[in-house]
């Protein structure tokens, strides 16, 4: 290779590289060596060491997205896409876009989609741009994404459809306090804070939590406080779920075919199962979703497509109408 073609960290080492946060763990084996991977910008051949892998775009404009040695984060996110499940990509997307203490935003929304929107043509486009719809900034820990999710997400991919939510919301008080709401709903002045153990188990954080609740409802706010076990738990994500839907005052009813598999791929995502190949021959018992108005009602076409790709594996699932 001539030594004038510049090289760019390409993939899933460019990950590393820029340092995203919890993909280590979540989406990825802790002990993992991500192959040496490089893109050059050109539509010529060229000599492909054995030592590293060498990748080739010739796509106007993506060579503009690089910075020192590596790929940056938009155009990363398009590398990857085709690599990672639709909720695997999610919440890459969410800790690319995620905000720490004192760090500034390696990325934003915005600058993922213009990205994707510029390079037609290239190979995970489509996927990405499908991800980046569900999308929010500010995220500020990988629980906080994954709870999200859950409450985010469209049925047809598993969550409850809660559309208005933000991520990390600035709320000023009149006293002049500000507080940031983990999740944010503006239309009813909610906010859903995630309660991990590491930070809010201590009789100080408890002190403080009680605190800034008497704050923030003295001045009309709602807040609802979510823990672990209220995810892991089935029963309790239900009637959370449920609390949530009466103050959002929005409906969950299922109707989407594809809410029984991608509910069980959050859940995989919960319990950090997705690092192992979920089999799409697996079939999904209704009792392993939350019981929410219309689950029975569309187990039915889940089941006869299910039975149908058992039947028939090389052709997709497809939806049907119940009897």
């Amino acid at each position: 290779m001539s030594q004038n073609v510049k090289k760019y960290i390409y993939g899933k080492s460019a990950l590393d590289y820029w340092k995203v946060p919890s993909i280590r763990g979540n989406i990825e084996p802790h002990d993992i060596d991500f192959p040496d991977e490089y893109v050059i910008f050109t539509d010529k051949p060229l000599y492909r060491p054995d030592r590293a892998i060498i990748h080739t775009c010739s796509i106007s404009g993506a060579e503009k997205y690089v910075k020192g040695q590596a790929c940056t984060l938009p155009l990363i996110f398009l590398q990857v896409a085709q690599e990672y499940t639709i909720h695997e990509l999610i919440y890459l997307g969410l800790q690319i876009c995620s905000y720490r203490g004192g760090d500034q935003p390696r990325c934003t929304v915005d600058e993922l989609r213009a990205c994707a929107e510029e390079l037609r043509g290239h190979r995970g486009r489509r996927k990405a741009l499908r991800a980046i719809r569900y999308l929010a900034n500010n995220s500020r820990s990988p629980m906080e994404s994954i709870l999200y999710m859950f409450l985010r997400l469209p049925n047809a991919l598993g969550g409850c459809g809660f559309s208005e939510i933000v991520l990390n919301e600035k709320i000023v008080l009149e006293g002049g306090k500000t507080y940031f709401a983990d999740l944010y709903v503006p239309s009813c002045k909610l906010d859903i804070e995630y309660d991990s153990e590491e930070f809010h188990s201590s009789a100080s954080a408890l002190s403080k939590d009680r605190e800034r609740t008497a704050h923030l409802e003295t001045e009309g706010y709602q807040v609802v406080s979510v823990n672990y076990a209220q995810l892991n738990d089935l029963k309790a994500f239900q009637n959370l779920a449920r609390q949530l839907s009466r103050l959002i005052r929005k409906r969950i009813y299922i109707r989407a075919r594809k809410y029984f598999e991608n509910f069980a791929a959050l859940r995989d995502l919960l319990f950090k199962k997705g690092l192992s190949l979920r089999s799409r021959f697996r079939k999904i018992h209704w009792r392993e979703v939350p019981r929410f108005p219309g689950v029975r009602t569309v187990y039915r076409i889940y089941l006869a497509a299910w039975n149908r790709l058992i039947r028939h594996p090389n052709l997709p699932l497809v939806l049907t109408r119940a009897p």
